[in-house]
């Protein structure tokens, strides 16, 4: 087995309005040991902030919202340790195993980055999360790495295809890592069906149009 790497490490988690479920992420991070927390409340209008902060969290909040890449960005730009562990707020079943479990590979040096991927925790999140790991919120990464994805700020919900291409760009090792019985809160939960759906539809727009206009652009200016 590889000797354990010495790093400092952040455990960042970007929110908007996701005063549910917070708590329970920033709770979690925190009995991890790992380090900062970090929750960027990205232009929230319920009490997201202020109930990370009674929970043990730092808390950078900001208006208007950003969307996903810039609260990212805003993290990485606030937070100095060498690696980062990205979790989603809305996660469900989440425990300080599994996030231990994202950073392991990394101290063990046996990849420079994690993904991780739900299993068991539902069938619905179960199945998006594996049909599309690529999407996955849950990492451990290194800060630099963040630091360099092209336009991270502007990424919005592509901010996980970004990262993705910069991984593949630099030639990194990247290991998916099971995180059994967890799961997110939909955004159909979160919001109902045609208000959840609508938001659903606008995150796949995002998604497809960095996938199909700049990963073109990308190729045709490295050719």
């Amino acid at each position: 087995m590889t000797a354990t790497r010495a790093t400092s490490i952040g455990i960042l988690i970007p929110a908007f309005n996701e005063e549910a479920t917070v708590a329970d992420v920033v709770k979690v991070a925190l009995e991890s040991g790992l380090g900062e927390v970090l929750v960027v409340a990205d232009g929230c209008s319920d009490l997201t902030a202020r109930v990370a902060k009674a929970a043990g969290a730092r808390v950078l909040e900001y208006q208007p919202n950003r969307g996903k890449g810039g609260a990212v960005a805003a993290g990485v730009a606030s937070l100095s340790q060498e690696t980062l562990v990205l979790l989603d707020a809305d996660l469900i079943n989440l425990t300080s195993k599994h996030v231990l479990s994202l950073l392991e590979p990394l101290q063990l040096n046996e990849a420079d980055t994690t993904v991780g991927l739900f299993s068991g925790g539902g069938g619905i999140t179960d199945f998006g999360n594996r049909a599309t790991p690529q999407w996955s919120g849950q990492r451990a990464i290194p800060r630099a790495l963040l630091a360099r994805v092209p336009d991270l700020a502007s990424r919005k919900y592509a901010i996980e295809l970004a990262i993705t291409d910069q991984i593949q760009l630099e030639g990194l090792r990247c290991k998916f890592v099971n995180l059994e019985g967890v799961s997110q809160r939909l955004k159909e939960q979160k919001l109902g069906f045609f208000k959840g759906m609508t938001r659903r539809l606008g995150m796949y727009w995002q998604i497809m149009k960095y996938a199909v206009l700049e990963r073109k652009r990308r190729t045709q200016t490295r050719s």
